[in-house]
């Protein structure tokens, strides 16, 4: 059975890892300009900077976390449930993370997810489709890509969603991207606590195989 790409992270030094992360985030955000572009777009004007922007992604991201902290907490259950899902997804959280790699991983899928799946695809879709087909393919795609159990893809599919419409709304895709970045610090440094807790890495005893009885 072929690995999920979560398991294969484990193996990797953390450095090898962040390395291919980084390249991975450089290539969606080249991807993404490449379909800014083809949309008849200037590259300039792809991401710019300004304080309201900011603001508005500090918002989305307090808005995420707060939802989130009230979901796990006030549906222990449910949560533990959402966790235990993810267990090949971050198998890599096995050996914990310090914040400075979890804010690079956080910066990596948030910069590069929001510049191909909303800057480059929604755009590009939306120039030949209606917005709502432009919006759910792209939060399809962006599901897909994560490897996700049902559940879990289901809150990836309406966070994409959500990404959409706040961007399309706004036009602003630095607000996303910071609304994605600093959600994500949280989400992976939770998801790594809530997974230690729960023992999801130690191995299941009833897995073990029993040594076979001796011919006697």
């Amino acid at each position: 059975m072929t690995n999920h790409p979560g398991e294969d992270m484990a193996e990797i030094p953390l450095g090898k890892m962040l390395s291919l992360v980084v390249t991975q985030a450089t290539v969606f955000v080249a991807i993404g300009l490449g379909l800014w572009f083809l949309s008849d777009r200037e590259l300039t004007d792809f991401v710019t900077v300004d304080a309201r922007q900011i603001a508005i992604g500090l918002g989305i991201a307090g808005a995420m976390i707060a939802a989130g902290y009230v979901l796990f907490r006030g549906f222990p259950k449910f949560g533990e449930g959402l966790v235990r899902d993810q267990a090949q997804q971050f198998a890599f959280l096995e050996k914990r993370l310090g914040l400075g790699a979890i804010t690079l991983l956080a910066a990596c899928a948030g910069i590069g997810e929001e510049a191909l799946f909303r800057g480059g695809l929604l755009v590009f879709g939306a120039e030949y489709t209606p917005f709502i087909v432009a919006l759910i393919a792209s939060s399809a795609i962006f599901t897909i890509i994560h490897f996700a159990k049902p559940k879990v893809a289901a809150f990836i599919f309406g966070i994409g969603m959500m990404f959409g419409v706040i961007y399309w709304s706004t036009g602003s895709l630095l607000a996303v991207m910071i609304g994605h970045w600093v959600y994500d610090i949280w989400a992976l440094w939770f998801i790594q606590e809530e997974m230690h807790r729960f023992g999801v890495f130690e191995p299941d005893n009833d897995a073990i195989e029993k040594p076979t009885d001796l011919p006697s």
